[in-house]
């Protein structure tokens, strides 16, 4: 057993139950997400087939056999990128509308809150670049049917005690792990979540000097026996490869519930139970569930790093679906354009593969003859297939003399044509399992008559693969909710804090948010610097996504538009 003295908490013991119930439940997923994702990248020819068509050594007098042609063509990118394209192309913004429901607040927030929300959401996505994190989450889901990104607070730089809302990028999104009770697309009613990575052992414990509670880490002062058995008894938490050794370090988001029991008294009022002033007897008296988000750094599966509460009421992690599967068994299945994909392509491969054996690879014609008659020349005749040699000389008597029959040349003729029938069908599969077509990728199809038939095939394709456009939208639609839930408390919770939002033109503009306890004179100077806004506290909004055109594709649109009008009216200028 380890020397290393461990204090197990309640919550250790916890997340490391719920986080090997998440990875035993998407192990299934998790692998075929990662043969998706090398096929993609061009691993796409089975290991035994691959293994099979390898060359091998001379054996038992038999000559060295050639490796057979294992040629990839891959076709199943072109299709993803056009519709990862169609994501950098446009341009997804988010828009926010006061709910109609808000309870006890009594009042709607004015469209000068609305300005300041939007404003600091459109500055947090420019500055943070939410497009990256977006669209490397929306490629893996495209691919392989998942993604991940995640919405965070951190200190501004220098000696200030305010926050800033970003949008992080996942590097290794196959590090985030799931309730597996969840059931919405975008993970918003996760109960709890890993995010995690392999740090390795020597940074881990230069990097993390103190615990959360203040305490000194023990394992910076561990020894090669108190790492392995470290590893013995908590095997998903540590890594021993070769001289390499690793341990995971994760963020877990957890939720924690309490109960709260709400009385209405005769003139309407809601408050506390125990508000209820003396003598009042309450009408009616409900109980309500409170939840609210915790956050802690954890390495080792037994190591409490950093602890706080998180300053939103939702889950950070956001997550963008693929296609999502309708359930059959116990699994949840999720899928890319690359899965379905997978047979045309390996079928690609092999008839290309087997053209090139059969054109550029085919033999020199195999010559028939007396193995007697080339005897001291054989290695000319073996040379014959991969040089060209000016003669090829053989024995014409034997030692007794007799003659020996003149070597032949058998005649190859290979059939080619069932070859070339079969890239042609399975390149037309690929594009029927991707449903992306040659005309919606910008090339020419001989079956294409008419600009009519090429528009309606760009269509056809277009509304094939809208489901993926609209599942990242509903991703960002969740993305906006966390972001306008974080405003107040990391923007608004210091009155007087003077903040930069973008307009929707793409305008810097100050703003100051109002502080109440400030009036007169000092109000009104500050006023003069910005324009004054306010955040509501617990202020309810619906968010809306709004997918359009790039803002400078709309602006080289109109420039056409209004030179076409000019040269066709010139007075109209």
């Amino acid at each position: 057993m380890t020397r290393l003295q461990i204090v197990d908490t309640d919550l250790l013991k916890k997340a490391r139950e719920r986080f090997k119930l998440a990875d035993d439940a998407d192990s299934a997923q998790q692998q075929r997400e990662r043969d998706d994702l090398s096929f993609y990248a061009g691993e796409q020819w089975p290991a035994d087939i691959r293994a099979a068509r390898q060359g091998q050594q001379p054996i038992s007098g038999m000559p060295a056999v050639p490796a057979r042609p294992t040629l990839v063509i891959n076709k199943v990118r072109e299709p993803v990128r056009q519709i990862q394209n169609q994501v950098r192309g446009s341009d997804i913004g988010i828009e926010l509308v006061p709910a109609d429901d808000f309870g006890d607040l009594g009042i709607t927030p004015d469209d000068t809150e609305v300005t300041l929300r939007e404003g600091l959401i459109r500055r947090i996505q420019r500055e943070s670049q939410a497009q990256d994190a977006r669209q490397w989450a929306a490629d893996r889901a495209f691919i392989a049917g998942r993604g991940y990104y995640l919405v965070m607070t951190r200190f501004l730089p220098g000696k200030t005690w305010d926050q800033e809302v970003y949008v992080h990028r996942i590097y290794n999104q196959a590090g985030v792990l799931l309730d597996p009770s969840h059931t919405a697309p975008d993970g918003s009613d996760a109960d709890w979540e890993f995010m995690g990575t392999w740090v390795p052992w020597d940074r881990y414990a230069a990097e993390h000097p103190t615990l959360a509670d203040g305490s000194s880490n023990p394992f910076s002062e561990s020894s090669e026996s108190d790492f392995m058995s470290m590893a013995e008894d908590y095997p998903d938490w540590y890594q021993a490869d070769g001289d390499q050794r690793a341990v995971r370090v994760v963020d877990y988001w957890y939720t924690e519930r309490s109960t709260v029991t709400y009385a209405v008294l005769e003139d309407g009022t809601v408050v506390d139970e125990d508000e209820v002033p003396d003598g009042i007897e309450p009408v009616d008296t409900r109980t309500d569930v409170v939840k609210s988000i915790k956050w802690c750094k954890i390495g080792g599966g037994v190591q409490e790093l950093e602890k706080t509460e998180w300053a939103g009421p939702d889950m950070p992690i956001i997550k963008v679906l693929g296609e999502e599967l309708q359930p059959y068994d116990e699994q949840r299945r999720v899928e890319g354009m690359v899965r379905n994909a997978r047979g045309a392509q390996e079928g690609t491969n092999y008839m290309i593969s087997k053209f090139v054996e059969t054109v550029g690879l085919s033999p020199i014609p195999r010559d028939r003859l007396d193995p007697d008659a080339i005897e001291g020349y054989e290695a000319w005749w073996n040379a014959a297939n991969t040089r060209t040699l000016p003669y090829l000389p053989y024995r014409t008597w034997d030692d007794q003399g007799r003659p020996f029959a003149d070597p032949k040349v058998s005649a190859v003729d290979p059939n080619i044509l069932p070859i070339a029938q079969g890239i042609s069908l399975f390149s037309q599969f690929v594009q029927d399992t991707t449903a992306v077509s040659d005309p919606a990728m910008g090339k020419t199809d001989p079956s294409v008559k008419s600009a009519k038939h090429a528009r309606f095939l760009i269509d056809e394709a277009s509304k094939a693969t809208s489901n993926y456009m609209d599942n990242l939208a509903r991703s960002m639609r969740y993305e906006g909710q966390v972001e306008n839930n974080l405003l107040y408390p990391i923007y608004g919770a210091r009155p007087g804090r003077m903040v930069r939002i973008l307009t929707g033109d793409g305008e810097n503009e100050m703003m100051v948010l109002s502080d109440p306890q400030q009036q007169g004179q000092a109000q009104q100077e500050r006023a003069k610097a910005a324009k004054v806004g306010k955040l509501t506290k617990d202020a309810h909004f619906n968010v809306i996504v709004k997918i359009s055109k790039n803002a400078e594709n709309r602006r080289l649109q109109e420039s056409s538009a209004l030179g076409e009008l000019i040269a066709a009216e010139p007075q109209m200028m």
